[in-house]
């Protein structure tokens, strides 16, 4: 019992000091993506870079190597191989890569141009693997420093990094843990790593408030009311974001292999955002679409209203951005595309424009990501959404609709039993 204790303490330790690393590398990383973003809305002639900014993102992956632009599919396979070992079975086929913590400093980089040229990409995807190298930097220490037998397990520490990092950029602890957990393979829980994610997500929140990150500030919005017409509303309201949320996934992987050439897969697409971002620009004369795109967000919770072709605008900038080679996320902009098309939805058919802009911003990731449980979490910290049943109906269903793909590749080889 006594040893179990120990075991425990050793693992909350760990957990802690991921935990903390990873809230400080996110801070500095979530502070310079904001700084960025107001440089680019400042000077919107900078999306005049995008093709250089394509250009220089792709030789430094191509000097650095493929795997740098892989860290979250490696570490699924790792979290997949360390519960397969658990589990005695045997999973051929892994890539072999590893992750190091020189990773986490190439995708804060790469992630910092594409933010520079205005790329529509988001920041929780290098965030993630910025944790994910944090993690492994203690696990090396912990490798150097403990025997073999004391060692904490090595799919927990990627856990415990993705959890932090999750945690930190969006404030919300409990997303963050449910990340961490499920991020792999959504059909599995795993329990024993629940103490040391919860540890690392809530201690990276609470170091990266210390040190003032900035994050996401949602408007206040209407929150609907429990009845059974409201119900059947959501319902089919989730079930077409979970299509739209395919139908995002389906042709984000189209865009990513639609050209041969390595050259023209950065130059062609770079140039072709750049030309519709110039357009809008002086058609708007705003620049709402470039980065982020937060305040398109914004405006269909808060009831300023975007254009009902928004979400159609920003997902091609999406396709091309991604397909350009930028890097950063996609769960940002999956937050952007559902938010503004539940806000067209919405006003088309006279509903609540601002309930379902939220709901469809929500409902959009759980079906891009088939991370439900996160999403349900986040949809209650980071919105500060009041009514649970609703809520877990609309990223319930969009998650059934959606389909097996998700944003984040290998998840779907999570089904050890298949």
């Amino acid at each position: 019992m006594m040893h179990g204790f120990l075991r425990w303490i050793a693992d909350a330790v760990r957990s802690i000091m991921i935990g903390s690393l990873a809230g400080v590398m996110i801070t500095i990383f979530a502070n310079t993506v904001s700084f960025l973003g107001n440089l680019n809305s400042h000077h919107p002639l900078l999306v005049l870079l995008m093709p250089a900014g394509a250009f220089i993102t792709f030789m430094l992956y191509k000097a650095m190597g493929e795997a740098y632009k892989r860290i979250t599919s490696t570490a699924i396979d790792f979290i997949h191989d360390g519960e397969a070992e658990e589990a005695g079975v045997a999973r051929p086929g892994h890539n072999g890569l590893r992750i190091t913590p020189v990773m986490g400093v190439v995708a804060y980089i790469a992630a910092a141009i594409s933010h520079f040229v205005g790329a529509s990409i988001g920041k929780e995807g290098a965030g993630v693997q910025i944790g994910l190298s944090a993690s492994e930097l203690i696990y090396r220490i912990d490798k150097r420093i403990m025997p073999r037998g004391k060692r904490g397990r090595g799919d927990y520490y990627l856990m415990c990094g993705a959890s932090a990092a999750f945690g930190a950029l969006f404030g919300s602890p409990v997303a963050g843990t449910l990340f961490g957990l499920t991020f792999a393979s959504p059909d599995i829980l795993r329990i024993p790593a629940f103490c040391p994610s919860l540890i690392s997500s809530y201690t990276a929140v609470l170091v990266s408030s210390l040190l003032g990150i900035h994050r996401m500030v949602i408007p206040p919005f209407t929150v609907l009311p429990v009845t059974i017409g409201n119900a059947f509303i959501v319902i089919a309201f989730a079930c077409l974001i979970g299509l739209a949320a395919r139908i995002f996934i389906f042709l984000l992987e189209a865009f990513k292999a639609a050209f041969d050439s390595p050259i023209l897969a950065v130059i062609i697409p770079s140039s072709l955002a750049m030309v519709m971002l110039v357009t809008l620009y002086f058609r708007t004369n705003d620049n709402d679409y470039s980065g982020l795109s937060l305040d398109l967000l914004y405006a269909a919770i808060d009831g300023r209203g975007v254009p009902y072709f928004a979400f159609v605008v920003k997902a091609m900038l999406v396709f091309l951005s991604i397909s350009a080679g930028f890097t950063g996320g996609e769960v940002v902009p999956l937050l952007v595309t559902g938010g503004t098309f539940g806000y067209s939805f919405a006003s088309v058919l006279g509903l609540d424009a601002s309930a379902f802009a939220v709901l469809g911003a929500i409902g959009m990731l759980s079906g891009g990501s088939n991370l439900p449980l996160a999403c349900f979490a986040l949809g209650l910290e980071l919105f500060g959404y009041s009514e649970p049943i609703l809520l877990f109906l609309a990223v319930a269903f969009a998650f059934i609709a959606s389909g097996r793909e998700s944003i984040y590749q290998h998840q779907k080889a999570a089904i050890m039993h298949q």
